[in-house]
């Protein structure tokens, strides 16, 4: 009988750990919409005009469904960045285990003049390029396919973890772009992406 009360206590303490490690999982596949994902773009002028950029859905290739998100940057400064975030509800001032996961298909190949990806999670949206420098750092990819030749376009998994603190608002931003590096236009897929929150 004195065992009761500490299998009680065991049960009350599983029960609040399971509580708190409960998970909350969002695939977006853009089949007929951008599902709340925003795009933005900096670093984009040339001159006295706007390099050309774009993100759309596109349905000239995909790797679920029929539709994918195409990034498009003709990078003639040599430092576009454009990107699409999206905020997720969470509890505020906790922590978070953040898994972003996604198909990526690239034409790159080789090592030289390589794009890079951005991947991250933050508490505001970026507006600047400095606000892209820790995403950028903390999973540093970059958009080669792994072929050494030019056989086209590729699709790759990708897969990020990160551990970050929500603010006060209760939001998080998960953030996926390119950051043109190279004076050179260039088109990448996004496709089948995944956010897991623990």
């Amino acid at each position: 009988m004195r065992h009761i009360p500490c299998l009680l206590i065991l049960i009350a303490v599983l029960f609040l750990f399971s509580g708190c490690a409960e998970k909350q999982v969002s695939f977006f596949s853009f089949e007929h919409d951008m599902e709340v994902w925003n795009v933005n773009g900096t670093d984009l002028e040339l001159d006295d005009s706007t390099i050309y950029w774009t993100i759309t859905r596109s349905q000239e290739r995909a790797k679920d469904g029929n539709t994918s998100v195409k990034f498009a940057l003709d990078n003639l400064n040599d430092a576009g960045k454009i990107w699409m975030e999206r905020p997720f509800i969470v509890e505020s001032n906790h922590t978070y285990r953040v898994t972003v996961e996604y198909a990526f298909a690239s034409a790159d190949f080789g090592n030289f003049n390589l794009f890079k990806i951005i991947t991250g999670v933050q508490q505001n949206p970026p507006q600047t390029g400095d606000d892209l420098v820790d995403i950028y750092n903390n999973n540093k990819d970059h958009t080669g396919n792994g072929d050494s030749s030019d056989l086209g376009y590729k699709w790759l998994n990708k897969k990020y973890e990160f551990t970050t603190q929500s603010g006060e608002d209760g939001r998080l931003y998960v953030v996926i772009g390119i950051w043109g590096t190279w004076e050179t236009y260039r088109t990448y897929y996004f496709d089948s992406v995944r956010v897991t929150l623990t």
